[in-house]
């Protein structure tokens, strides 16, 4: 990455427990995808939290060579016993599938001739 990882925490304490799963995650998408410039995570405390423990949401902002991959992920009502481990997995999952998503269109783009169109 051209840009080192940006970390938030808001309306919580910093966990480095959190931030080392964070980093370890944001370092697996950079192996996999070699064209990412920058990651910004956002860890905030849910807004039911008050009734099911510090149920955390995510927003992960990865910028690309033009193109931006942004998700959001709040805790699912059945899952109150994730922790923010899990919650942060499923949200880095689904980012994993946008940027596949993001290759194959590119791939797939570079592979159409001058006259072809979809």
């Amino acid at each position: 990455m051209e840009t080192p990882l940006q970390l938030t925490f808001r309306s919580m304490p910093h966990s480095d427990t959190l931030a080392a799963h964070l980093r370890m995650r944001t370092d697996r998408l950079e192996r996999m995808f070699d064209h990412i410039i920058s990651c910004h995570v956002v860890v905030e405390l849910a807004a039911d939290h008050h009734q099911h423990g510090d149920r955390c949401r995510f927003s992960i902002n990865v910028g690309l060579s033009g193109h931006e991959v942004v998700v959001s992920h709040a805790p699912q009502p059945g899952h109150v016993l994730d922790s923010a481990s899990a919650n942060a997995d499923h949200a880095f999952d689904e980012a994993e599938r946008q940027l596949e998503d993001w290759v194959t269109k590119r791939r797939d783009r570079r592979h159409e001739g001058p006259g072809d169109s979809p």
